[in-house]
């Protein structure tokens, strides 16, 4: 996206929840019973609010804070098949010598709602519709608030590796499959004409965290 006047600014990406948001995440990920519609018209207000407060810290290129899923990643469970094994086991070899900053880290309330299962199974794309629902909701958005532009973000092949284990492919396939995957999502959004941020920290988080001497 191009401004002859000026560099654009945009974020990272994930962006705070508020606090009934993470309840309702929450909620959704233990399997308790929702009302599916109060949940995507309070999805609908909350990315309202995070673009305009997005718009109004001068935030050109905007999203929805990542606010529709429960997190960056482990999203990939609920929109690919293929997800169906028990849960991840996460090792963090940087701070086994530190006894309180590695209680605090597994104390994260999130850790506790967060689910990882396995793959075990053929990835394929699941539910392609949610993606779409995204990026209308970001569009409609957008515009009300007059942003410069918009992008949506989506995990990369290696993170999602780095959460899911694989129990199905030999080693090295999973990467690919999930890439696959991965892809379809990004061209339905660039029909969309939305900007695609990979969301690919996993180089980093693999060596602080499990290989780590």
């Amino acid at each position: 996206m191009k401004n002859e006047n000026r560099f654009l600014t945009t974020h990272v990406g994930s962006l705070p929840r508020p606090g009934d948001l993470i309840e309702i995440m929450f909620a959704r990920e233990d399997g308790v019973p929702i009302d599916r519609v109060a949940v995507a018209e309070r999805i609908e207000l909350a990315v309202d609010g995070s673009v305009a407060r997005q718009v109004k810290a001068g935030i050109d290129v905007v999203n929805d804070g990542e606010w529709p899923k429960p997190s960056y990643a482990t999203y990939i469970k609920d929109r690919l098949n293929g997800f169906g094994g028990t849960g991840n086991a996460f090792a963090f070899q940087d701070i086994e010598d530190y006894p309180r900053t590695k209680a605090r880290v597994f104390a994260d309330p999130g850790r506790k709602h967060r689910k990882t299962p396995a793959c075990n199974s053929a990835i394929s794309v699941k539910d392609v519709e949610a993606p779409i629902e995204d990026a209308r909701r970001l569009r409609v958005a957008a515009k009300k608030h007059a942003a410069a532009g918009l992008f949506m973000s989506a995990a990369s092949p290696g993170v999602t590796g780095y959460f899911f284990r694989n129990d199905f492919y030999p080693t090295t396939r999973v990467i690919f499959c999930a890439r696959r995957s991965a892809a379809t999502r990004i061209r339905g959004d660039r029909k969309r004409r939305n900007h695609v941020q990979i969301d690919c920290p996993d180089l980093a988080m693999g060596r602080h965290s499990q290989y780590a001497v």
